[in-house]
C-alpha cells in the first residue's frame, strides 16, 4: 500500500502550497504581525478526536493558510522585533522543501553522503566568514541551548581530571565555570544537565557597557582555587541576548590561558557581525577561543532551526561524543560519520538551507545585510536620543536596542515601570508590530531586535508612530 498521490495530484498540491507561500510573503507589511490569540481560541480550531479517515490534502493546505497562519507570528515581517529572529530567506524555504523530500538521516556517512560532506563544508565556510581557524571541526544542531550544552560537555570531558565518561561525576572534583551575569540561561541549564551544578556557574558582574568584569572574574577564580574547587572554563559573550553586549574577548582569552581554562565564546547571535567593518573590531580575540557557537537561524537569515558548535581541535569534539555500537560500524578516515561529533544519531539535513543561503547570496551580500541591521539599530538609537519621550537604557553595539518611555520626565521609577509594562501589553493587543520587554538594571525595558534583511529606516519610523499612537 502506498500513501503517495498521483504525480498530477501532487503537482497540483505543490502549486497550491507555493501560491500560499507567495501570498504570505506578499502581505508581510499589511497583515497583522501578531494576532494575540488565546490558547482556547487555537484549541477550538484544532482540537478534535484522532482522525480515523482521510481528509483532502488540498483542504488541509487551505486550513493551514487560513487558520495556522492567522494564529502565528509573522516572524519574517520587518514589523517583528521580538527576541532574535533572522527573518529567514526565500532560497532557504526552497531548501527545506527539497530537504524534506530527500528525507536524509545523517548519523552515518553512507546513510547521507551529500549531507555529511556539505555539513563539513558549511562549518569551514562559517569559520572563514568570521576568521576562525578553518581546520576546526563542528556539527550543526537545533539551537544555541543545545550548542551551549555540547560546548560545556566538551569542556567537562577535556578538563575533568578523571575519566568522567566511565566514572561519572561521583569521584569528580567540584568544577567551576565562569560567565557574565548577562550570559544565556542555557549555560545554567547545561551545568545542571551535565551534573556540574548550577551553583558552580559563577555569574560575574558587568560594567556600564554590560561587558563582563575581567578583574572580578579573576578574583573569583583565585577564591575558588583557594577553596579547593577546580576552575575549568570561561564562557565569553559575543552578543548577549539582553542588550547585544560583546565581552572583551582578548582579555578573556588571556585569562583562560593564564589559568589553563577552556575558553568558549557564545556567539550564537552576534558571531556573524565579526565579518563586518561596522562592528568587526568588537570580536577581536574570537579566533583564540577553544570552541564557539553560532546560530545561522539568527544572523545568517536561515529559517529555524539550525545552530552550530565549532571546536578548534576537532579531535576533542570527537573524543567527547564518539561511541559506536555494534549495529553502527565505525566510519573510515575519508568517510567521517557525523554521529561521532554529536549527541544525536538521528539528525536531519540542516546543512542544505545554510549551503543554499551562502551560495545564493554570497558572503559579501550577507555582510552587507548584517551591516544594514546594525545601521538600522543605530538609527533607532538616534531617534530615541533625539526624542523627548523615550530614553536609551543600554549601549547599542550590535542590533538590539533597549529603551523605555519616559513621557514628560516627571514620573517616578515605579510609575515608569508600570507605564512601560502597559505599553508592552498594548503592543501585543494591537498586533501591528511585535516586540518583547526585558529588564535593564532593574528597570522595565522595551527591547527591539533588528535582525531582518527586509527592514528599512521607514519601518523603524513606523514602529515609533505606532507606539506613540498607543500611548496617546
Amino acid at each position: 500500500m502506498s500513501l503517495d498521490f498521483t504525480q498530477k495530484e501532487y503537482q497540483k498540491l505543490l502549486r497550491q502550497a507555493s501560491d500560499i507561500v507567495l501570498n504570505w510573503q506578499e502581505k508581510l507589511l499589511t497583515d497583522q504581525t501578531y494576532q494575540n490569540p488565546s490558547p482556547q481560541d487555537i484549541r477550538n480550531l484544532f482540537d478534535e478526536p484522532l482522525p480515523k479517515g482521510p481528509t483532502s490534502a488540498a483542504h488541509l493546505l487551505s486550513q493551514v493558510d487560513r487558520e495556522v497562519h492567522s494564529h502565528s507570528n509573522l516572524n519574517a515581517s520587518p514589523n517583528y522585533y521580538g527576541y532574535i529572529t533572522g527573518g529567514g530567506n526565500q532560497t532557504a524555504v526552497l531548501a527545506e522543501l527539497l530537504k524534506n523530500a530527500l528525507n536524509q538521516n545523517n548519523l552515518k556517512w553512507h546513510s547521507a553522503p551529500a549531507n555529511s560532506e556539505i555539513e563539513k563544508i558549511i562549518i569551514k565556510w562559517i569559520c572563514q566568514f568570521i576568521n576562525y581557524p578553518e581546520t576546526a571541526g563542528g556539527i550543526l544542531v537545533s539551537g544555541g541551548s543545545v550548542a551551549n550544552f555540547l560546548n560545556l560537555a566538551v569542556m567537562r570531558k577535556i578538563k575533568c581530571p578523571i575519566d568522567v565518561a566511565n566514572e561519572g561525576m561521583h569521584q569528580a572534583p567540584k568544577m567551576t565555570v565562569y560567565a557574565s551575569e548577562q550570559g544565556h540561561s542555557s549555560i545554567d541549564k547545561g551545568m545542571d544537565m551535565l551534573g556540574m551544578g548550577k551553583k558552580y556557574l559563577r555569574k560575574i558582574g558587568v560594567d556600564d557597557s554590560f561587558k563582563v568584569s575581567i578583574k572580578e572574574m579573576e578574583k573569583q577564580i583565585l577564591e575558588d582555587k583557594d577553596a579547593g574547587l577546580l576552575p575549568i572554563g570561561i564562557v565569553g559573550m559575543a552578543g548577549t541576548t539582553n542588550s547585544g553586549a560583546v565581552d572583551d574577548l582578548n582579555a578573556l582569552a588571556d585569562l583562560a590561558e593564564k589559568h589553563d581554562l577552556w575558553y568558549v565564546v557564545d556567539a550564537a547571535y552576534g558571531g556573524p557581525a565579526a565579518a563586518t567593518d561596522i562592528a568587526g573590531q568588537l570580536f577581536s580575540g574570537i579566533e583564540r577561543a577553544d570552541s564557539i557557537l553560532i546560530n545561522p537561524h539568527k544572523w545568517f537569515y536561515v529559517p529555524f532551526e539550525v545552530a552550530c558548535v565549532i571546536v578548534k581541535d576537532r579531535e576533542k569534539l570527537r573524543r567527547t561524543f564518539s561511541l559506536v555500537p555494534d549495529y553502527l560500524t565505525a566510519g573510515s578516515e575519508d568517510k567521517e560519520d557525523l554521529m561521532d561529533f554529536n549527541l544525536q544519531l538521528t539528525k536531519d539535513f540542516k546543512a542544505l538551507k545554510v549551503w543554499m543561503t551562502f551560495k545564493t547570496y554570497g558572503a559579501d551580500k550577507l555582510k552587507e545585510a548584517i551591516s544594514n541591521d546594525i545601521s538600522n539599530a543605530q538609527y533607532a538609537a538616534k531617534l530615541i536620543e533625539e526624542s523627548q519621550d523615550f530614553e536609551l537604557l543600554a549601549p547599542v553595539p550590535l542590533s538590539i536596542v533597549c529603551f523605555r518611555y519616559i513621557g514628560n520626565g516627571k514620573y517616578s521609577e515605579k510609575e515608569l515601570d508600570e507605564l512601560n509594562t502597559k505599553l508592552l501589553d498594548a503592543i501585543e493587543a494591537d498586533g501591528r508590530i511585535f516586540f518583547a520587554g526585558t529588564k535593564i538594571k532593574g528597570k522595565v525595558s522595551l527591547r527591539i531586535s533588528l535582525t531582518n534583511h527586509r527592514r528599512t529606516n521607514r519601518d523603524i519610523d513606523y514602529l515609533f508612530e505606532v507606539m506613540r499612537e498607543l500611548l496617546a
